[in-house]
């Protein structure tokens, strides 16, 4: 008794430890994301390159953690093949009540004629409560004969559905969990792309923005201009000097108007994601539940981990282009 309460202490011990080394795995990389340097145009490029740097270097680390854990995920997957099949094995000797002996009779592939009927006899019994040769003598009887066979049949068949077996019972409890957990799944799905919804609009809206579109377009026709000046003879210095002040002018205008909305989105979007993550987190391990209950396999519980990392490097990237409106340096 006492070696059992040691082994049962350290088996929850152990789920603990991966239940926490899963949550932990998220937070720290949480920890690791630099803050935006400045929420306005007085940054240097020196300055945008080193955060650029920082986040590009977490982003590579974050990528490698996925792919480490997809690929425990597959040999997961891959060595619980043999119990997939074993398990699909058991549940048929349960369905048709058949022994260890006849399944591995099945298996062999070396059944006689005389085994083959015995065992066909006795899976029919086991799932319609008639035998072959019933079945076989239904097909003499007049009609009056089966449809009073029929009739008996009947009242025999749902006498015995009202008392299920151990085994349809479980069965029942299973399919009942399997629902249940997939009326979660599309539960916490929906939330999970209504955050994504949430996150690409602030996006959108500066993208969309028929101002911005028209300020970057009226810089972009300066620049040209200035471009198609270059090394033309006529005295256009003074001209080509105005011009340069103008466009330094109006990037250092389209800067200070966009940067700071886009650093708000930024951090609105952080919002969204950490109070997104225990639904990223709790899908993961809704999909790992319903793995196992299909095909046996015991995903591992750190894997649950991959959608939140998914979702921090789509942070990442976003956070990365903090100063994409920042035109103009005047190093």
């Amino acid at each position: 008794m006492k070696i059992m309460k040691t082994i049962l202490f350290f088996s929850i011990l152990f789920l603990a430890c991966n239940f926490l080394q899963a949550q932990n795995l998220t937070d720290n990389y949480l920890n690791k994301i630099p803050p935006i340097p400045k929420e306005s145009c007085d940054i240097s490029k020196a300055e945008v390159e080193t955060f650029q740097e920082q986040i590009g270097v977490l982003d590579t680390e974050i990528k490698n953690q996925i792919r480490l854990l997809r690929q425990q995920e597959n040999a997961q997957v891959k060595n619980s093949e043999a119990r997939s099949k074993q398990n699909a094995m058991q549940q048929m000797s349960q369905q048709y009540g058949l022994s260890q002996e006849e399944m591995n009779k099945m298996q062999s592939g070396k059944m006689s004629e005389a085994d083959k009927k015995a065992l066909a006899n006795k899976m029919m019994q086991q799932q319609t409560n008639m035998s072959m040769g019933e079945v076989q003598n239904l097909g003499k009887m007049s009609e009056a004969g089966k449809k009073a066979y029929m009739e008996a049949y009947g009242t025999e068949a749902m006498a015995t559905s009202s008392q299920p077996n151990a085994v349809q019972k479980k069965e029942s409890e299973k399919a009942k969990d399997s629902y249940e957990l997939m009326n979660e799944q599309q539960s916490v799905m929906a939330k999970i792309n209504d955050a994504s919804q949430k996150i690409g609009n602030l996006y959108t809206a500066i993208e969309k923005d028929p101002k911005r579109i028209q300020m970057l377009a009226n810089i972009e026709k300066m620049q040209s201009k200035f471009t198609s000046m270059i090394g033309a003879n006529g005295g256009q210095g003074d001209s080509m000097d105005s011009l340069a002040v103008k466009i330094k002018n109006e990037q250092n205008k389209y800067c200070q108007l966009f940067t700071p909305q886009y650093c708000n989105a930024v951090n609105q979007h952080f919002t969204i994601l950490t109070n997104s993550l225990p639904d990223q987190f709790r899908l993961g391990e809704i999909t790992a539940e319903m793995t196992k209950k299909q095909t046996v396999v015991e995903i591992p519980a750190i894997c649950a981990e991959i959608g939140s990392l998914e979702d921090l490097r789509g942070y990442l990237d976003k956070l990365q282009n903090a100063y994409q409106y920042k035109l103009y340096y005047p190093e």
